[in-house]
C-alpha cells in the first residue's frame, strides 16, 4: 500500500512560544512626558505611557470596566492613566485609584503592570509568561554617551519571522558566505559564559579583503551587541533590540555608532552597508519554516550550541504548578 505524502510544512509547521528576556518596546525619544501609546507585542495589546515625573509604564491595554483600550486616547494624570471611556484612573502599579462618579472602587478594578526599564535610549519590557521579576540586567552601552563615538544612528525593520530564527544568525558564520556573498567563512568561535546565560561569537577576518574582527554578544533572543574592529580607533557598534509582535513577526530596532576617527573616512559607508545587508536576509526569513528538529551536519557546531543555549529562555507554563 502506498504511503500518502504528508502535508507541506508551510501548512503544518508551528513556531515556538515567546522566549523570556528583555525586549525593546520604544525609543526613549518617542515617548514624551504625558504621552500615551498603543503597543502590540507578544501577540498582546499594551498601553505605554510616560508619567509626569518621567517614568515609563507598560500595562495591559484593556480597562477592566468595559474593555476600552487605554493606549488609544487614554490620558496621563500625574502618575496615573485615565481611561478614555468612563474616566477610571489606574496608577503605575495597575490599581484603580479613582472612579469619578463612584466613591467605592471594586476590588477587581486592576490592570496588569509589566516590568519595564529605560536604558540605552530605549524602553524595555522584561517578558516572562508568568510576569515574574527580571532574572538578569540589561547591558549598559557606554559608547552611546561617549564623545569619542558618533551620535547614534537608528534603523528599524519589520521582519516576518520568529525572534529565535532571527537571533540564530548570530551563530551562523557560514550564511555570510552564501547570503551576504562574502568570499569565504572567517575563522570563528562560539562560547558561552560560565553561568550559561550569555553567548559570544568571535570571528577573525583579519586576512580578508576588508580586514576586521567581530565580537557578537547575545544576551537573549532579540538582544545582541555586535562590536567590530577594523584597526586601532576604527570601531563600530551595532545594537539590536527587538520587539516580537507575534510569533511570525518581529520588529528589529538597530542602533549604530562608529568611532569619530573614521566618521568621515568610512563610518557612514560602513553603517549604510550594515543596514543594507538585512535586505539579503529578508527573503530567507520571509520564506523559511522553523525547524524544531533540524538535520545538522558535523560542522554545524555553532548552530548546535545555539539551539542548546536558547532552551533556557522558554518556560512551559503547563509544567509549573
Amino acid at each position: 500500500m502506498s504511503t500518502i505524502v504528508e502535508a507541506c510544512e508551510s501548512k503544518t509547521n508551528t513556531t515556538p512560544e515567546f522566549p523570556m528576556g528583555w525586549y525593546s518596546v520604544a525609543r526613549s525619544h518617542e515617548l514624551q512626558i504625558g504621552e500615551v501609546k498603543r503597543v502590540h507585542a507578544f501577540d498582546r495589546e499594551f498601553a505605554l505611557y510616560r508619567t509626569r515625573s518621567g517614568a515609563a509604564v507598560l500595562q495591559d491595554a484593556y480597562c477592566p470596566h468595559l474593555g476600552a483600550h487605554l493606549g488609544v486616547d487614554g490620558r496621563v494624570i500625574g502618575e496615573s492613566l485615565r481611561c478614555p471611556f468612563h474616566g477610571w484612573r489606574f496608577d503605575t502599579t495597575g490599581n484603580c485609584v479613582e472612579i469619578p462618579y463612584c466613591d467605592e472602587i471594586p476590588e477587581r478594578a486592576k490592570i496588569r503592570t509589566w516590568h519595564t526599564r529605560e536604558q540605552n535610549n530605549e524602553v524595555y519590557i522584561w517578558f516572562h509568561p508568568q510576569n515574574l521579576a527580571p532574572k538578569w540586567d540589561l547591558p549598559l552601552l557606554g559608547e552611546l554617551d561617549d564623545e569619542k563615538w558618533t551620535a547614534p544612528r537608528y534603523a528599524e525593520f519589520e521582519v516576518p519571522a520568529h525572534i529565535q530564527d532571527i537571533a540564530e544568525n548570530s551563530c551562523d558564520p557560514v550564511h555570510f558566505q552564501y547570503v551576504h556573498r562574502q568570499p569565504d567563512v572567517p575563522p570563528s568561535e562560539v562560547t558561552i559564559d560560565e553561568d550559561g546565560r550569555t553567548l559570544h561569537l568571535r570571528a577573525d577576518a583579519s586576512q580578508s579583503d576588508f580586514p576586521h574582527q567581530l565580537h557578537a554578544m547575545v544576551l537573549n533572543p532579540g538582544l545582541a551587541v555586535v562590536r567590530t574592529s577594523y584597526g586601532p580607533e576604527a570601531e563600530m557598534l551595532v545594537y539590536n533590540s527587538a520587539q516580537p509582535i507575534d510569533k511570525h513577526t518581529t520588529l528589529l530596532r538597530w542602533t549604530l555608532s562608529v568611532r569619530r576617527e573614521i566618521e568621515d573616512l568610512a563610518g557612514d559607508d560602513v553603517m549604510k552597508g550594515i543596514i543594507a545587508g538585512i535586505g539579503d536576509d529578508y527573503p530567507i526569513w520571509a520564506n523559511k519554516v522553523h525547524k524544531h528538529r533540524p538535520v545538522f551536519c558535523r560542522e554545524d557546531k555553532s548552530l548546535v550550541m545555539f539551539r542548546k543555549w536558547v532552551r533556557q529562555f522558554y518556560i512551559d507554563v503547563r509544567e509549573v504548578s
